[in-house]
């Protein structure tokens, strides 16, 4: 249903609302009193966060990506709803001002992982042939994306493909 599926599918990569937005808050060493995370004590709460998500998304569909489409309607509301409930939890989460560039590059992602999710169910609205023409096309060209990469370099792990 996300990219976390595609991985599964490609080897390559592992995959409602959109969060993105973050606002800034310091520095790249520990946390000090009254200076809020580090970075790395931001990327480890974002990366928790993710695995948290994988967790359930495997628990809802196996990790597959190319489930059936009378699967993936019936997973929809569920699946929608642990994204929504994602993107609140990681908008709860301070972005050190050091972190910002790395916050950018996950909401990149995200933007992109919306608009496969929001492509799918286009198709799956029109049927079952478009959406298996849907789901071929992101098999093929998805694990490719620029913002994979980007949010990898960022510090961000795999996991992070279930949003």
């Amino acid at each position: 249903m996300r990219v976390l599926a595609i991985v599964a599918s490609t080897a390559v990569l592992a995959a409602a609302c959109s969060s993105g937005a973050h606002g800034p808050a310091s520095g790249t060493g520990p946390a000090s009193p009254g200076r809020g995370p580090s970075v790395q004590q931001y990327l480890a709460a974002v990366n928790s966060l993710c695995a948290g998500l994988e967790q359930k998304i495997n628990a809802l569909n196996g990790g597959q990506f190319d489930i059936p489409l009378k699967d993936y309607l019936a997973q929809l509301p569920q699946h929608t709803k642990l994204l929504a409930d994602f993107d609140r939890q990681l908008a709860a989460i301070v972005v050190p001002p050091a972190a910002a560039g790395k916050a950018r590059a996950l909401a990149t992602y995200i933007a992109f992982a919306d608009k496969l999710d929001a492509a799918r169910l286009r198709a799956a609205r029109q049927g079952a042939a478009a959406y298996r023409r849907e789901i071929a096309a992101e098999q093929t060209s998805a694990a490719s994306d620029p913002s994979i990469a980007a949010r990898d370099a960022a510090g961000f792990s795999q996991s992070c493909n279930a949003r």
